[in-house]
């Protein structure tokens, strides 16, 4: 039936292009996206075939089988053999299968559309384990396709926080439960790797390993841009050094080196701060928020239970922060700079770097003037405000400046939420992010900002001079093209391809 493949069917029929050396840049990445669609069609497919052979093999016998190698074993071991694949990998499928059709039925029919792709099927599909059997599974399985449905993208990060703030809000109960029995399972083991090397592992609160991460991070920054080690092996070190209190310095060789590394002495390490985000009420320990269910947000982990937070919260060395409801919204003296307030409302609101499919931390990222601050007449563009501050990792926020991208950020006046997208150099607009700190914190909303203060205008020049610089030409074409992009977007029909 299927003996002939796939290589001998007419791509065209398929929606692809026939040969891709005659297709434009853009026309290739619609074909990747394209192409990328229909492998979760056909994954979809995949999970279809294998229900089904449960509903044949092993539904009749499952209630009853005691068998060593029972039902399951045995169907899965029929799609092993098929798929030479691992018995282990059959079940996986089977039972992922399974998931989808009795758990996932919403979540299933977005696989089929393309608007998810394999790999978050899996991130879905383990961490809904817990509702499964549950009243309000199917609650659990609309939301989380509602927000498949959403027009953005996403991320690891994102998609694992969009799942666990729906969960975390459904069966608090079971969550205190899971978290509890986790942390009385916590350990640590190694395991050996080739060539003489071993993996170290432990299992401990997530805001322990966060703060574990930052000072290994704040050590392995302790060297100069000189040293010849990568930046894992770094890091690698770095932790070794901690544990055994034994000296980190820089391998540059240099005699000019001034890097400060450190000795292994006690105190030389910088405090190490964990942001942690929550609802008031649930900071304060507020009975009725949690058996709400309101879930934080742990900067460098993703989200975690209201009772996790109140935990967090009642530590002695926690300092809590309220958000005002009205801020400034930069600097007196320079409309350039976000205030504080902003800055922390800004990487709140954005939680990742917002470039579509980053997951990179936004602590430890820049904010950038999603249309270009210009210096020259501030008045022209690039407010420091609320709505044009995005946050990005220092690699995504350097690409955008020195590379040809162009990305915008306007207030959706129907939803209240700030919308980003990502134009490629070719012009196909890609959405941003379609979980962001909105979801976890709905009051977000709620907070504004003043118009950032006029710095005075510059004195009149006399000597002949451009009319404005080429860098200021450049955030000119980018205005523009922004421009360009929202009165397409306006007019462009609603199938467009999914923005995995």
């Amino acid at each position: 039936m299927f003996e002939q493949g796939w290589a001998t069917r007419d791509p065209e029929a398929m929606g692809l292009p026939g040969n891709l050396a005659d297709v434009t840049v853009d026309g290739v990445l619609g074909a990747l996206t394209h192409a990328t669609a229909g492998a979760s069609y056909l994954e979809w497919t995949r999970y279809q075939a294998a229900a089904e052979l449960h509903t044949r093999l092993v539904a009749p016998l499952d209630t009853a089988d005691r068998r060593r190698f029972d039902a399951t074993t045995h169907c899965a071991a029929r799609i092993a053999a098929v798929l030479s694949i691992t018995q282990g990998a059959g079940e996986g499928i089977l039972t992922r299968a399974v998931a989808l059709r009795d758990r996932l039925p919403d979540v299933a029919a977005c696989l089929r559309d393309g608007l998810v792709t394999p790999k978050y099927i899996h991130t879905i599909i383990a961490r809904t384990d817990l509702v499964d059997g549950t009243d309000h599974a199917h609650q659990v399985d609309a939301e989380i396709a509602a927000a498949l449905r959403r027009r953005g993208s996403w991320s690891a990060g994102r998609m694992r926080d969009m799942v666990d703030r729906i969960i975390y809000r459904h069966d608090p109960d079971a969550v205190r439960e899971r978290r509890t029995r986790a942390k009385d399972d916590r350990g640590f083991w190694i395991d050996p790797a080739p060539d003489g090397m071993a993996y170290q592992c432990a299992t401990m609160p997530a805001e322990n390993a966060v703060l574990i991460a930052a000072a290994v991070d704040d050590l392995a920054g302790r060297i100069c841009p000189k040293d010849p080690r990568s930046a894992g092996a770094r890091r690698s070190d770095a932790l070794f050094a901690l544990a055994t209190r034994t000296p980190f310095e820089c391998q540059c060789d240099r005699d000019d080196c001034d890097a400060p590394g450190w000795t292994g002495e006690d105190g030389l390490l910088t405090t190490v701060n964990v942001h942690v985000v929550a609802d008031a009420a649930t900071v304060n320990g507020d009975t009725a928020s949690a058996q709400q269910g309101n879930p934080g947000f742990l900067a460098g982990h993703g989200v975690i239970s209201a009772e996790h937070v109140a935990d967090l919260a009642a530590r002695p060395d926690a300092v809590s922060r309220p958000v005002a409801a009205t801020n400034p919204a930069s600097q007196p003296a320079d409309p350039y700079r976000p205030s504080s307030a902003l800055d922390t409302f800004v990487r709140i609101r954005d939680q990742y770097c917002t470039w579509p499919g980053c997951s990179n931390a936004v602590w430890t990222g820049d904010l950038d003037h999603i249309t270009e601050y210009d210096h020259d007449d501030p008045a022209a563009g690039g407010q420091t405000t609320d709505v044009n501050l995005g946050a990005k990792c220092r690699f995504h926020h350097n690409l955008k400046t020195f590379g040809d991208f162009v990305d915008d950020q306007y207030l959706d006046e129907d939803t209240g939420r700030v919308v980003s997208t990502i134009a490629t150099p070719e012009g196909r607009v890609i959405p941003g992010p379609a979980h962001n700190g909105y979801d976890l914190h709905p009051g977000l909303a709620e907070i504004t900002f003043d118009q950032p203060a006029q710095a005075p205008p510059d004195p009149p020049r006399t000597s002949p001079t451009r009319r404005r610089t080429r860098l200021a030409d450049k955030h000119a074409r980018r205005r523009s093209e922004r421009s360009r992009n929202r009165r397409r977007r306006e007019f462009a029909d609603n199938d467009d391809p999914p923005p995995f």
